[in-house]
């Protein structure tokens, strides 16, 4: 008989062994979905912090639009995961981007790791030709306005960087639909950048009018450069009126003076600018 038990008890054993098995595989699955769970619900918790505070400015998923695209493996302005914490936390107010208020620590380290997790998204690629788009540049006279790398006239934004400050799709409707791109006609916060350059009227008590764009203002005054280059300060109380056009732009349309395939040249060219070639 003794042969007989040992088989029963080693096939007891047996059994015991896959059932103990089998009990671990269960708990590893659902400690595993659990898991996946949590960190689902985290990343549908950062994405709703993201969309409701950042998207309107940085684009969807990242993408840029006023603001940089967040698709790249390294931000310029956060070099580590620190600094990205804080300067979520207290916000960029020179560049515009304001400070967030009433998250809790726990909610910046969350939103910080969703951007980082946006480095790892493919930008927009482009298919325009820098090369080709610097030529469009010239021959459409940019230089008139804007200054690159030290050549040209600032009566617009410098773009000597811009492929870090705007995306892609930002540039284009710049582009062909300056109005629409820009500016926002917010006194309280004069960002530097596009955001400054608002088109104004202003009529002083004499009757003199001078058009240009806003460079400054404060409640007591206002500055003005107009398309020749030269900057006027006006008190308000010396003015007859001042007219701000929002909305508008003194940068012509060049939707019907570039075809499809030049426009996504002096894009590409625009955001190489500065940007990631």
């Amino acid at each position: 008989m003794a042969g007989p038990m040992m088989a029963f008890i080693n096939l007891g054993e047996g059994c015991m062994t896959k059932a103990t098995s089998l009990l671990t595989a269960v708990l590893f699955l659902l400690l595993a979905s659990a898991n996946h769970t949590n960190a689902q619900s985290q990343t549908d918790d950062a994405k709703q912090l993201f969309d409701g505070l950042c998207v309107r400015c940085h684009g969807i998923n990242g993408a840029g639009d006023e603001a940089p695209s967040l698709n790249r493996a390294s931000l310029r302005r956060a070099p580590d995961d620190a600094a990205l914490r804080t300067l979520i936390r207290d916000g960029i107010p020179e560049a515009g981007m304001p400070r967030v208020r009433r998250m809790t620590e726990d909610e910046v380290t969350l939103l910080a790791t969703y951007v980082r997790s946006l480095g790892r998204v493919a930008p927009e690629r482009l298919t325009g030709n820098a090369d080709s788009g610097r030529t469009a540049y010239g021959t459409l006279g940019c230089s008139s306005c804007h200054v690159i790398g030290g050549q040209g006239t600032s009566f617009g934004p410098e773009l000597t960087a811009v492929g870090q400050s705007r995306s892609a799709n930002y540039l284009r409707q710049a582009v062909i639909d300056p109005g629409a791109a820009l500016p926002r006609g917010s006194q309280a916060v004069l960002a530097l950048g596009f955001r400054e350059f608002l088109p104004v009227s202003v009529v002083e008590s004499n009757g003199r009018e001078v058009r240009g764009v806003r460079i400054n203002e404060d409640s007591f005054t206002i500055q003005v450069r107009d398309a020749s280059g030269q900057l006027h300060s006006f008190r308000k109380g010396n003015l007859e009126r001042v007219e701000k056009q929002t909305g508008r732009s003194l940068m012509p349309s060049y939707k019907d003076k570039l075809n499809p395939a030049q426009l996504d040249d002096l894009v590409a060219y625009l955001v190489s600018l500065g940007g990631v070639k």
